[in-house]
């Protein structure tokens, strides 16, 4: 028996089993390093490096699916309690609040964060939680009712029930590699949910959305089995068919590893043992013995079934690139990028299940689940056909709408535009584009598949990060404009199903003129949003709601003639010097001037090499010329936004000012807000009219298209282009039947037909009335 001795110098156990793992770890760790060290350097050129490392692991975290919209906000107290940001989601299966907390580590100072901290901001975001339920916030923010603050605290304390909360830890720093904190549920129910977004999960997403690093599953190396299979017969040139069996806890396994990683193109997240299909899962797996409450409502105990499970459900749908099949070929080994995009909510069930305190896993050995696999042969239209099977496998359940019907052809037409149609600067030179992103997660798919960095920082300079904008963003520039901001209030998902219902409705189109103007709208609402945050008047609380009305006023207040032209054709007055270097948005300079800074700096990196030969990054302070602040004022979105600023008090105080005990954002939501905001600007007689110079001389209003016009419409879309590629070619060999301009229109109709380029109601009468006159002439449509 070794003699304790407490002077024997202790032997340091290695900290890898091998120099092997040592290397792996090594190297997996100098990638982390390095792509800290970019991300770093992105960071130090904002003004406000933590507002922007929020802004971009939110995006990072939405493009994952795991969160729709998060407000962002600023709290932090000397007795520990904090927030950045906060979200919510509701239905009737499932009410989540999401919690977020950024913690910026300057990294001149160090690179890592250790456990203790993170437990630290974990237990300050908890408080916040904590003390919004019980109202002890609502009193500190008393003075300050209109706050975002305000708003999430009373949200918590006054929600009926919360199913959920998830905590979120942003970060550039290194969080260490075996940080696991524990969920854990409430007294009342509520679970609770951890993550952290580090530098390493950040880089782990950046390079999943580049495929640099897709998700593949050896089942035979890693699981120590094969998934029994058949193949479908080959009938498609899309894609290759699996039926498999897989076992309940190797698809645990793997889920518990990548997590939301696998359910990527899922179209929602786990609802937790709230819904029934959920509660049947849990019932099936592991029983369950009836609450007292369930009792009354005469639901009884649930005996456990795991050998039934396969009987019971109906299984899970996968996409994957690629699969590797046994000697037999009646097995598959090895999948690669593995994406379940139907079964998510089976997956995280079962992994909730197996990871429950007391559960017996042996028991669980008899869980088999289906699993039909789509192997995409055409990889040049992923994004398109996953999204479709997607859609198709998840009609059982509620989805969000702006997911699909991506291929409406006013979307289609309009991300063509987007993809054609250059931003020039003031000598009418090409500078960048606007991105319409169709499907989610486009943007950064884009960018990340580029071949090398170079190729990456030129796609970004072509397509800048302030430029990009979504559907449902899309759908809040366009209903705002179009004088519905209560629409816009009630949220991206609602508001967009109204948006789509009428843009279908009115067979909207987007030529040339259109699509510039709908960027203006884009760069009217991007700029408002900034002139009422912190670069401007610095609104205390319902921002969003206060964009959206601003939008409408003008659009209502100018009879829909505020010239977007203009606002399109000036969106780059700066230098080119200035423009290449700027790295604050644009948006933001716009806001400091109009709230009255006289110099604007941005900063830029310069390279030093120090006395040791290592090049070191450091971040210079530059002013804007004043030729180009001279140059900004001149513009028409400037003196709108001079309108804008001194209209704003009379909407704010509109929206706010209430009857006690009435909702704010409520109210917001309500058509009669919006025609009561109308009846007091008349009341207001000539104090806020638009001045004539910001007034256009053409205005921009859409058409609204008539039953009977629609109808008409729909006789065209019936007609295949071979029929009018025919009726081409019959007017050539019969001169005379049709007139020169007759037969130029209607060769042009069908080359429109077979692009799938959509035509207004005019062009379709016309087209139809020629059809009609070429049958009546002796045409042979037959």
């Amino acid at each position: 028996m070794e003699e304790f001795d407490d002077f024997k110098s202790v032997v340091e156990e290695p900290a890898f089993v091998n120099e092997a793992i040592s290397r792996i770890m090594e190297k997996e760790l100098t990638a982390v390093e390095q792509f800290k060290e970019e991300l770093d350097d992105q960071l130090m050129m904002s003004d406000s490096p933590k507002d922007l490392l929020t802004e971009m692991i939110v995006g990072y975290i939405q493009g994952c699916g795991d969160v729709n919209q998060v407000n962002i906000c600023s709290y932090k107290t000397s007795n520990g309690v904090a927030l950045d940001g906060w979200g919510f989601n509701g239905d009737d299966e499932l009410t989540t609040i999401d919690l977020f907390l950024t913690v910026f580590v300057d990294p001149e100072t160090k690179k890592t964060i250790s456990a203790n901290d993170l437990d630290k901001q974990f237990n300050w975001l908890q408080r916040f939680y904590d003390q919004s339920v019980s109202g002890t916030l609502l009193g500190k923010f008393e003075n300050d009712t209109k706050s975002d603050l305000y708003q999430v605290a009373d949200l918590i304390h006054s929600a009926d029930k919360i199913d959920r909360i998830r905590l979120f830890l942003l970060t550039n720093a290194i969080a260490p590699a075996n940080y696991d904190k524990e969920n854990f549920e409430h007294a009342d129910g509520t679970v609770c949910e951890f993550y952290v977004w580090d530098a390493k999960r950040v880089m782990q997403q950046d390079n999943i959305i580049s495929g640099r690093n897709p998700i593949i599953v050896d089942f035979e190396g890693d699981y120590n089995c094969t998934l029994p299979c058949i193949k479908m017969p080959d009938v498609s040139e899309h894609v290759t068919c699996y039926l498999c069996i897989i076992p309940g806890m190797v698809l645990s396994q793997v889920y518990h590893k990548y997590h939301q990683q696998i359910l990527e193109m899922n179209v929602r997240t786990f609802l937790q043992f709230k819904g029934a299909s959920n509660k049947g899962i849990r019932n099936t797996l592991i029983g369950h013995k009836a609450t007292a409450v369930e009792i009354r409502r005469g639901i009884g105990d649930a005996q456990a079934e795991p050998d039934m499970f396969f009987a019971y459900n109906n299984g899970i749908s996968a996409t994957a690139s690629e699969v590797k099949l046994n000697e037999d070929g009646n097995a598959i080994t090895k999948i690669k990028s593995w994406q379940i995009v139907n079964g998510g909510q089976t997956t995280a069930a079962i992994s909730a299940v197996m990871g429950m305190k007391d559960v017996d896993i042996t028991k669980l050995a008899s869980v088999y689940v289906a699993m039909k696999i789509s192997v995409i042969k055409d990889k040049d239209n992923l994004s398109t056909i996953v999204p479709k099977i997607s859609r198709y496998a998840n009609t059982q359940s509620a989805v969000k709408k702006s997911d699909f019907n991506i291929n409406e052809q006013f979307l289609v037409e309009l991300e063509q535009r987007s993809r054609e149609e250059w931003v020039l600067n003031a000598s009418g030179k090409p500078v960048s584009k606007w991105f319409f992103e169709r499907t989610r997660g486009q943007y950064l798919d884009k960018a990340k598949r580029q071949n090398t960095t170079k190729a990456e920082k030129e796609f970004y300079a072509e397509y800048p990060k302030n430029q990009m904008f979504d559907k449902t963003s899309l759908s809040k520039f366009v209903m705002s404009w179009e004088q519905n901001p209560a629409s816009v209030c009630k949220g991206g998902e609602n508001n967009y199903t109204i948006f789509f219902d009428k843009m279908k409705r009115n067979g909207a189109r987007f030529d040339k003129t259109r699509y510039q103007r709908t960027i203006a709208k884009a760069i009217l609402f991007k700029a408002i949003d900034a002139l009422y945050g912190k670069d401007g008047i610095a609104l205390p609380g319902y921002k969003s709601n206060m964009v959206a009305y601003t939008v409408a006023l003008l659009s209502y207040n100018s009879g829909r003639a505020l010239n977007l032209d203009k606002i399109w054709a000036e969106q780059c007055v700066i230098s080119p010097a200035v423009y290449n270097e700027l790295s604050i948005d644009i948006y933001n300079v716009y806001a400091k001037l109009i709230c009255g800074a006289e110099h604007i700096t941005y900063k830029i990196k310069e390279v030093h090499v120090g006395a040791d030969g290592k090049r070191r990054n450091h971040y210079v302070a530059k002013e804007i010329p004043q030729e180009d602040i001279d140059h900004i004022k001149q513009t028409t979105l400037y003196k709108v936004l001079q309108y804008v600023k001194t209209v704003e008090p009379f909407i704010y105080s509109h929206l706010t000012k209430i009857n006690e005990g009435e909702n704010i954002n409520e109210w917001t939501k309500k058509t009669l807000c919006w025609d009561a905001l109308k009846t007091k600007l008349s009341n207001e007689g000539t104090k806020y009219n638009i001045p004539t110079e910001l007034i256009g001389s053409t205005g921009d209003v859409d058409v609204e298209i008539t039953e009977g016009q629609k109808k008409k419409m729909d006789e065209f879309a019936d007609i295949d282009a071979e029929l009018w590629f025919r009726l081409n070619r019959w007017s050539k060999d019969n001169p005379g039947e049709l007139t020169p301009k007759e037969q130029a229109f209607i060769g042009q109709v069908a080359f429109n037909v077979k692009r799938g380029r959509a035509l207004t109601y005019k062009q379709s009468k016309w087209a139809l009335d020629i059809y009609d006159k070429a049958v009546d002439a002796g045409w042979d449509e037959a």
